[in-house]
C-alpha cells in the first residue's frame, strides 16, 4: 500500500481527572529512563526486547493490577510484532490468565469490520455507497429513507433518532406499539437482536437532524448494517462476514458474540465492586470486583456497531491482511480513511466506519476507542508508517484518552511516528 493513498486522524473521547494525568505521565517517564534495566523482564511471546517494551510495560503496570481483570496490548510495525504482553486475569471466576488468544468484545473497534465489509460489497457491486435505506428497508417511512444513504450511515451522520425503549415507561409504551419477543427491558438491552431494535423505526415520523448535515457518534443507524448486508446478499449475514471477511484473512478466533457461542478463550468484563449493595453476579471474594458484561450490563449486543468478538493476533491478522489488500483494494481503504464529516473533537473527522485526525506535526492516525459494559477497547493505526497498536482489556474505569496519547507519545519519541 502506498502511503499517498492514505490520509487521516481519529478522535479519543474519555474524561480523567488531573491526578490520574500525571500519574501516566510520570509512569512513563520513569519507563523511558529505565529501559535498559528493565528490557531482560519482558520477554512474552517470544517477541524481543524493543524500544518501547520498557515505557509501554510502565504504562500498563501502573493501570492494571496484574490480579485483577485483564488487558493484552500489542504493536505491530511493518507486518511484525514488536510489542506483546498481557496483564492480569481473562476471567476471576476460574481463574484465566490473559493472553494474546484471550477473546475480548472490542466494542466500536467492530465498525471496522463493518466499514470493509460494505466497501468490499461496492467493489463486488452489490451495492453503491449513493443507494438510498429504503431499497433494503421498503417498508420504514420513505420520506426519511428515501433521503438516507449507506454512506451517511458508516459515516455516523444518518439523522436517524435512537428510539430503543431504555425505560420502563419507555418500554411500555413499546410494547403497546410493536409485537416483541421479549417481555421486559431487560431483555431487550441484553439480548436484542437487529431485527428487535429496527423495529423502532416502523413508525417514525421525526429524524433528529438531515442526512449528511451533522455528525452524531451515537448514530443508531448501524444496526441497520446487518439487515441491509442480508437484504443485498441473500445470506446470513454472520455467514456471509465468514466468508468475505474472516476467512480470507486466515481469522479463527474473531465472532460475531451470541448467547448460544461461548468460547473458551472468551474474557469476562468487569467493574469495581460495592460491597455495600448486593448482586447477582458474580463478584471476587475481596468484593473487589463484579462482572459486568453479558448478563449484567445494559448491552446491546446489535453486531456492526459492537457485536464483534476478537484476539489480539486475530485482530492484528485482519490488520495486515487488510493493509496487504487481501480483503478490500487500496482505493477503498483510502475512501474509507477519507474525512466525510468533521466532529467535535479539534483535528479529528469521521471517515466510513473510522474515525480520522489530523494533528499538525504528526502523521495520519485513524482508530476507535470506546466501551461496551466492562470491555473496553482501543485499536490505532498509522497508515503512512504501517504502525498499529491495540488495547483489548475487560476493564472500561481507566482514562482511555490519556493512556492513548501516553502511548503515542511512546512511539513517537523512539521516532515510530
Amino acid at each position: 500500500m502506498n502511503k499517498e493513498t492514505l490520509s487521516g486522524w481519529l478522535g479519543i473521547r474519555h474524561s480523567m481527572d488531573f491526578g490520574a494525568i500525571i500519574l501516566i505521565l510520570l509512569s512513563v517517564v520513569y519507563g523511558i529512563t529505565a529501559c535498559t534495566a528493565r528490557v531482560a523482564q519482558s520477554v512474552e511471546s517470544s517477541v524481543a526486547t524493543c524500544e518501547i517494551t520498557a515505557p509501554v510495560d510502565s504504562l500498563m503496570e501502573t493501570l492494571f493490577d496484574s490480579e485483577g481483570p485483564g488487558v493484552t496490548v500489542m504493536v505491530m510495525r511493518n507486518d511484525t510484532i514488536m510489542y506483546n504482553r498481557s496483564f492480569g486475569y481473562a476471567r476471576l471466576d476460574k481463574p484465566l490468565k490473559a493472553s494474546d488468544s484471550t477473546i475480548f468484545n472490542i466494542s466500536s473497534a467492530s465498525k471496522l469490520f463493518t466499514g470493509v465489509a460494505l466497501m468490499r460489497m461496492v467493489e463486488k457491486g452489490d451495492i453503491s455507497l449513493d443507494d438510498s435505506l429504503s431499497k433494503f428497508f421498503p417498508n420504514f417511512p420513505k420520506q426519511y429513507f428515501d433521503r438516507i444513504k449507506i454512506f451517511h450511515v458508516l459515516a455516523h451522520m444518518s439523522g436517524l433518532p435512537d428510539l430503543r425503549p431504555l425505560s420502563q415507561s419507555q418500554w411500555d409504551e413499546y410494547i403497546a406499539e410493536h409485537k416483541s419477543m421479549f417481555s421486559y427491558d431487560r431483555d431487550y438491552r441484553r439480548y436484542g437482536t437487529e431485527t428487535e431494535h429496527i423495529r423502532s423505526f416502523e413508525n417514525l415520523d421525526t429524524i433528529a437532524f438531515e442526512a449528511g448535515t451533522h455528525y452524531d457518534r451515537r448514530d443508531i443507524s448501524y444496526v441497520l448494517v446487518a439487515p441491509l448486508i442480508e437484504a443485498a446478499t441473500g445470506q446470513n449475514f454472520d455467514k456471509w462476514m465468514k466468508e468475505n471477511i474472516f476467512d480470507p484473512a486466515g481469522l479463527k478466533e474473531t465472532y460475531y458474540y451470541h448467547t448460544d457461542v461461548i468460547h473458551p478463550q472468551l474474557a469476562h468484563a468487569y467493574k469495581k465492586a460495592d460491597p455495600n449493595t448486593r448482586t447477582s453476579a458474580f463478584r471476587t471474594d475481596d468484593n473487589k470486583w463484579e462482572e459486568f458484561d453479558y448478563d449484567e450490563a445494559d448491552y446491546f449486543l446489535t453486531k456492526a456497531d459492537r457485536g464483534v468478538c476478537s484476539s489480539a493476533r486475530d485482530f492484528m491478522k485482519f490488520k495486515r491482511a487488510l493493509v496487504a489488500g487481501h480483503i478490500i483494494n487500496d482505493s477503498s481503504i483510502t475512501k474509507m480513511l477519507e474525512p466525510a464529516i468533521p466532529t467535535d473533537v479539534e483535528y479529528v473527522d469521521f471517515g466510513l466506519g473510522t474515525a480520522v485526525r489530523r494533528e499538525p506535526g504528526r502523521p495520519a492516525k485513524a482508530y476507535h476507542m470506546n466501551m461496551n459494559g466492562g470491555f473496553a477497547c482501543a485499536e490505532c493505526w498509522w497508515p503512512e508508517k504501517n504502525l498499529h497498536y491495540i488495547i483489548f482489556t475487560g476493564r472500561n474505569d481507566w482514562p482511555q484518552r490519556a493512556v492513548l496519547a501516553s502511548v503515542d507519545s511512546i512511539m513517537a519519541s523512539k521516532g515510530w511516528i
